[in-house]
């Protein structure tokens, strides 16, 4: 029999960084009732600091006891995964094969009743416990791409002979690797340089439907949604990077008055992209809850293109004549969240009757002041969907 623990560093990190925040949290839980303390807190945030730090003493406490008990064990008729709540055990000829992620090894039972055993990656001896289970079982995510190439080499909708199939498939390895390249470049342009402005965005309006073309072509033989190991290649980034990088351009870039006919044609050109995208396409199979969501997730993506389309039709290629009006800067703000953004709150201007928000570039923010006067440049857009513009 033999037993694996977690990692005598990881075990000391959690240890110490266990025992520091219990005695954060209690610290937190004891200020109310400490006299020099009182005056530094309002009793009305009592009722969330209390259980905030009762719940993360708990999970502390929790922690630091899983980290002791926690023992992966192999012995000669099964193994087995002991932890705080739960232990679990699969007997050898149970075993169907494993998977490894980014942070466990997934071995899964051939019998459909039992969950799988989740085995840290952080255990001391983690590789000893791969070389066992590869001398022993199958990674199914390789004997998953094995089948799949060999569905692919026997399928005659890829070519006459297998030879054929061969070229196919290389082809469509390469074609996609050409593409997944150049749709990381075309996304990290638009959103790092966006220059020359107009170019860059059509480019990124353009590529992903070009994508679609290529997925149509090779009738289902490139695939969008990425899957480890899998015999299909896939031409995910090629669509996922541009398509962000268009959306994060309309974001940021224009000040839409009115929303109202933004949502029809977005969820217009999001409905026949996916409509095109999985007509006779075997890849959505939909038998699963893994299906659904991984179409779900494909969808949003290419809802955030779509929008991102119609925000650049609409103003990029806008004919009109724009109408000028005033404003005043009341106020100025950064949002570093994520992204830095730059805010200029404005009071009332023509259309406008109440103060608002709007974004503006870090030149253009930089060279005004509070109290500053302002140009508001007024169009009506392309598809309808007012917007307007900020300058000094």
């Amino acid at each position: 029999m033999k037993e694996y623990k977690i990692a005598k560093g990881w075990a000391i990190f959690i240890y110490v960084g266990g025992v520091l925040l219990i005695a954060l949290f209690s610290w937190l839980l004891l200020m109310p009732f400490i006299p020099s303390m009182k005056g530094d807190i309002s009793p009305a945030s009592y009722w969330f600091l209390t259980p905030t730090a009762l719940i993360m003493i708990a999970l502390m406490v929790v922690g630091i006891i899983d980290t002791m008990k926690s023992k992966f064990v192999i012995d000669e008729y099964q193994i087995s995964m002991v932890s705080t709540f739960s232990n679990r055990q699969l007997m050898l000829d149970e075993i169907m094969g494993y998977r490894i992620t980014d942070n466990y090894i997934l071995i899964e039972s051939n019998n459909k009743l039992k969950k799988p055993i989740k085995v840290s990656t952080y255990l001391e001896g983690n590789e000893e416990i791969l070389l066992w289970l590869s001398r022993h079982f199958s990674d199914l995510d390789i004997a998953n791409a094995n089948q799949e190439k060999k569905e692919i080499l026997n399928n005659e909708k890829f070519g006459l002979h297998i030879k054929d199939r061969e070229e196919q498939l290389n082809k469509a390895k390469k074609i996609t690797t050409y593409l997944n390249w150049i749709g990381l470049i075309i996304g990290l342009w638009v959103i790092f340089l966006a220059n020359p402005y107009e170019y860059s965005v059509s480019v990124s309006m353009i590529f992903p439907v070009i994508c679609l073309f290529v997925v149509k072509y090779f009738k289902g033989l490139i695939r969008i949604d990425e899957k480890k190991d899998s015999a299909y290649p896939s031409i995910f980034l090629a669509i996922l990077v541009p398509s962000s990088g268009l959306c994060l351009r309309a974001i940021l870039d224009y000040n839409i008055f009115d929303y109202s006919n933004v949502w029809k044609p977005t969820i217009l050109i999001t409905s026949i992209y996916l409509a095109v995208l999985t007509f006779r396409n075997k890849e959505f199979k939909l038998n699963k809850a893994k299906d659904y969501f991984s179409v779900l997730s494909i969808a949003l993506f290419i809802f955030a293109y779509a929008y991102g389309a119609v925000i650049a039709l609409n103003c990029v290629y806008d004919p009109s004549v724009p109408e000028k009006f005033n404003a005043i800067i009341i106020s100025k703000r950064i949002d570093s969240d994520k992204l830095t953004t730059y805010y200029l709150k404005l009071t009332p201007w023509s259309y406008q009757k109440s103060n608002s928000e709007v974004t503006v570039t870090e030149e253009l923010y930089n060279r005004l002041n509070e109290k500053d006067k302002v140009n508001i440049y007024f169009k009506k857009g392309l598809l309808e969907i007012p917007w307007f513009d900020v300058s000094k």
